[in-house]
């Protein structure tokens, strides 16, 4: 197994439903993925301060699986309209196993 986790912390400026669309776009890519096991996004629960406003965590049957996913182009399209204009602090880590 391979685990993706990323957070994001949004700028100033990012519209009040954001989270929302963000989850929409990404559910309906991890629809698509071949070899994903399990895929869960949204906003932070709010409990903690300090903490992201957004995270991502997947997990595929192996690193090409990712890998794919990663590099897609559909992939690429959100990052580059649904979360680049918005993001002011990003975090990921991969994991093996």
């Amino acid at each position: 197994m391979f685990t993706h986790v990323v957070t994001f912390t949004w700028n100033d400026n990012v519209p009040a439903d954001h989270a929302v669309t963000a989850q929409q776009h990404l559910y309906a890519y991890a629809k698509t993925l071949k070899g994903c096991i399990s895929y869960t996004c949204g906003p932070d629960a709010g409990i903690n301060d300090g903490n992201a406003d957004f995270a991502v965590v997947s997990v595929f049957e192996d690193e090409a699986a990712w890998h794919a996913y990663d590099t897609a182009d559909e992939h690429n399209r959100i990052r580059a309209e649904i979360f680049r204009p918005w993001v002011s602090v990003r975090s990921a880590v991969q994991i093996r196993g």
